[in-house]
């Protein structure tokens, strides 16, 4: 008899332990979306001595273009400048934002994510679909798309090189001028 009550707690134990190894336990993970955003880095351009006639100042801006919201519809920047505000001593006049210019767009370098896919294939891993875009040049006093990504591209952080040209008028006064560049980054191409 003892023996038996012997088998029957072992047989007990053995069947709880089974139904405890083959219990189905969930674990569950949700991936949230994050941000899209743009920016330019500041940028100062060389100073340029003071001129009875017109002259040019060149520069380099560095805009870096971020999607990190894992829907995959999209995205295009535009970047668009105010005026350049006359900081002096004396009474200068504000240069106007149409005086300065995108020259011209490096194509894309991805720095996290999907890799840059200029031919915009549909084999993974998929890129912005376009490096630079055609008449992208101009003056910034109205918004220029500087670079796009497709659907199911553009899924990371970019950073694009673009030339920039300010014309200052002859006689401008001895002083600081000042613009403001708005970079806007917004869903689909």
């Amino acid at each position: 008899m003892k023996r038996l009550a012997l088998s029957l707690v072992a047989a007990l134990s053995m069947a709880a332990v089974a139904t405890t190894a083959f219990a189905g336990d969930i674990v569950t993970q949700a991936v949230t979306p994050g941000l899209r955003a743009a920016s330019n880095a500041n940028l100062t351009l060389p100073s340029v001595a003071y001129a009875h006639t017109a002259q040019t100042s060149t520069g380099t801006m560095t805009l870096t273009a971020d999607d990190s919201t894992g829907s995959g519809a999209g995205w295009n920047v535009t970047i668009l400048s105010s005026a350049f505000v006359y900081t002096g001593a004396n009474s200068g006049t504000n240069i106007p934002a149409a005086n300065f210019s995108l020259t011209s767009a490096a194509a894309p370098v991805m720095t996290a994510g999907q890799a840059v896919d200029a031919t915009g294939s549909d084999v993974a891993p998929k890129g912005p679909q376009l490096g630079t875009l055609a008449g992208v040049s101009g003056t910034l006093d109205a918004a220029r798309k500087t670079v796009s990504a497709g659907v199911n591209f553009g899924l990371g952080t970019y950073t694009q090189a673009l030339s920039v040209s300010l014309s200052i008028p002859a006689q401008s006064r001895v002083g600081t001028y000042t613009g403001t560049i708005t970079t806007t980054i917004a869903a689909a191409p």
